[in-house]
């Protein structure tokens, strides 16, 4: 709790002190009894600028603006540390100070005023920390801080972190490719301390790009072949580290979907039998429409495991088909979210 400014005797203290010039002792008597320092008394602690021939007085002036930033940040007040820390033309520490603050709009403005590398890369990895998922245009400044910063392997990470939500999130693996391509040219193009380190990494990159091509490919070719694709789905599901690129999840789901639309429901549920082996305790309901999961379920006379979902009624049974290709259509939609890359 911090002191009674109208009465408390340390705040007369403090007052002499500013009176007599003792500016250090003054903030020192304000840390060590709870005396806030407001902008007011910030500002009476700003002393007018030197001319250039006053080194000395110039000195004073800083280290004083710096002790001031430092008790405003100790006490919380972050904006008052910045703006002081400013005043004395240590942007670094201001940027730390504002920081604290986690005032995302104030932290924007400073770091695009200031113009220096480290604190655009000190902007771009607090801004990993907020809610980007859901706004574009936080996304940009981290996308445009790393770029101006010149840390192309962050970006790279970052790029790589899109790609991870567009799958998680969206299902979307046409933007996911495009984000591991975006996160393949930073890589490449990046100045690593440890060259080794970054071949590793691209090689990486190049290795999850072509199983994701696969996976969008197939996809893209369902329309007009559907068996096709269907088979090129097969044939991914034995490469080794499919789980670093693509859900294994989503690659039966695509294949239970289109055996339910062709009404070979012995295929369908055998291929979710399979993932059940291959994921155990996985939620199918997560990878497959739970109108096709009671369907199948339904057409081969099979009840629902515990926590699938109530058996359908022969009534519900007149829709499925017709919501089976609403389910195609939707898995092989790019989907309206997500972001471009």
């Amino acid at each position: 709790m911090g002191c009674d400014l109208s009465t408390a005797p340390e705040l007369i203290a403090v007052h002499l002190m500013f009176v007599y010039l003792q500016h250090f002792e003054a903030l020192d008597l304000c840390m060590s009894h709870n005396v806030q320092i407001t902008e007011d008394v910030a500002e009476r602690l700003t002393l007018p600028k030197p001319s250039k021939e006053q080194a000395a007085e110039s000195d004073y002036r800083t280290r004083l603006l710096e002790r001031v930033a430092e008790c405003c940040s100790v006490q919380g007040s972050y904006h008052l540390a910045t703006k002081k820390f400013t005043q004395a033309g240590n942007k670094m520490k201001a940027m730390k100070a504002l920081l604290k603050s986690r005032d995302t709009e104030k932290i924007i403005f400073f770091t695009n005023v200031s113009r220096q590398r480290e604190i655009y890369i000190m902007a771009a990895n607090f801004l990993q920390q907020q809610e980007w998922r859901k706004d574009p245009e936080v996304m940009k400044h981290i996308i445009s801080f790393y770029t101006k910063g010149k840390s192309l392997d962050s970006l790279a990470s970052f790029y790589d972190a899109c790609a991870l939500v567009e799958v998680d999130d969206y299902q979307n693996y046409d933007k996911a490719l495009g984000a591991l391509n975006e996160a393949l040219k930073c890589m490449t193009k990046a100045k690593m301390k440890n060259p080794v380190e970054q071949e590793s990494k691209v090689a990486f990159l190049k290795q999850r790009i072509l199983l994701l091509k696969k996976f969008v490919q197939a996809r893209l070719l369902y329309d007009e072949q559907p068996d096709e694709a269907v088979k090129q789905c097969q044939l991914l599901l034995d490469e080794p580290d499919l789980e670093t690129a693509v859900r294994v999840g989503d690659v039966y789901g695509f294949m239970v979907v289109h055996y339910a639309r062709e009404q070979n429901y012995r295929q369908s549920y055998s291929l979710m039998e399979e993932l059940r082996r291959r994921v155990p305790n996985v939620n199918m309901a997560y990878f497959v429409n739970m109108r096709v999961i009671e369907a199948v379920h339904h057409a081969l006379d099979i009840p629902l495991g515990r926590g699938m979902g109530a058996e359908q009624s022969h009534d519900d049974v007149e829709d499925v088909e017709e919501e089976i290709e609403d389910e195609v259509e939707e898995d092989l939609s790019d989907g309206e979210n997500g972001t471009g890359y």
